[in-house]
């Protein structure tokens, strides 16, 4: 919160609106992968918003509307399960249709 706050007042102080970007919490500091983004949800151009809209973004109880602020990222290993994933059998040609003898 000491964070975000200072990064507040500076914007304040200098007219302006806080950027995407402006705000990196203690975890995102310590973290030599990046893998944790921090910003506004509302801003769909900010990366946390981009990150939430991912195809690989999912949420601990999504399925009861819990509408948890926090996501995570899987790694999609089997791309043939999933809708539209693309699996076998796609775009192949009928055999025996067409022919005349």
């Amino acid at each position: 919160i000491h964070r975000i706050r200072a990064e507040k007042s500076k914007a304040k102080l200098e007219d302006r609106v806080l950027k995407d970007g402006d705000v990196v919490t203690a975890c995102q500091a310590s973290c030599p992968t990046n893998a944790i983004v921090f910003g506004d949800l509302n801003d769909p151009e900010s990366r946390v918003a981009k990150a939430f809209s991912a195809a690989n973004s999912y949420a601990l109880l999504e399925e009861l509307n819990a509408k948890p602020a926090v996501h995570y990222q899987a790694k999609v290993r089997n791309t043939a399960d999933l809708k539209g994933g693309g699996g076998h059998g796609h775009g192949e040609a009928a055999h025996g249709e067409g022919h005349n003898s």
